[in-house]
């Protein structure tokens, strides 16, 4: 179902609160679940620096001319994922990480190394210690994938 645009003469839908899928990633530190909606897509940090700045740009006009000033809290993201940007080419890197889904990992999975950006498998491993328990099957082609992402790395100055 495509979102209701909303242009301040209507009443905005209330979604609702019951969803059908749940996330759990469990370590012996920390255990997070989250209530994930039904067709929900996990972006990775450029994807959503793409849809907030399309926002922005889209909106900054009428926001200006009815003297309206965008949220600090949506500065504020928008500011958090342009500054945690690590590549350009998005759609070479979903290529690189989607081919990992063969070997057991899950978008979520993928999606954190797309954000974290590690640079060897120990330090994935550390950051996502779900990618652990598939360390036999994953590891010699996920070093190879996190060596293929940092040649496409923005240098940041």
């Amino acid at each position: 179902m495509a979102p209701k645009k909303n242009k301040g003469k209507e009443k905005v839908e209330e979604v609702s609160s019951s969803f059908s899928a749940k996330v759990s990633i469990e370590d012996n530190d920390v255990s997070l679940e989250v209530d994930v909606p039904p067709g929900a897509k996990l972006l990775m940090d450029y994807e959503a620096a793409l849809l907030l700045q399309q926002f922005y740009d889209e909106n900054l006009p009428t926001f200006t001319k009815n003297g309206i000033q965008m949220t600090e809290t949506f500065v504020s993201a928008l500011q958090y994922v342009n500054e945690a940007v690590h590549y350009t080419n998005i759609d070479y890197v979903h290529g690189v990480l989607g081919s990992l889904r063969d070997y057991g990992a899950t978008d979520e999975e993928i999606c954190m190394l797309g954000n974290t950006c590690p640079e060897t498998c120990e330090e994935a491993f550390a950051l996502i210690p779900s990618l652990k328990e598939k360390i036999d099957w994953i590891g010699e082609v996920l070093g190879t994938a996190l060596v293929t992402l940092g040649q496409l790395k923005v240098t940041m100055e």
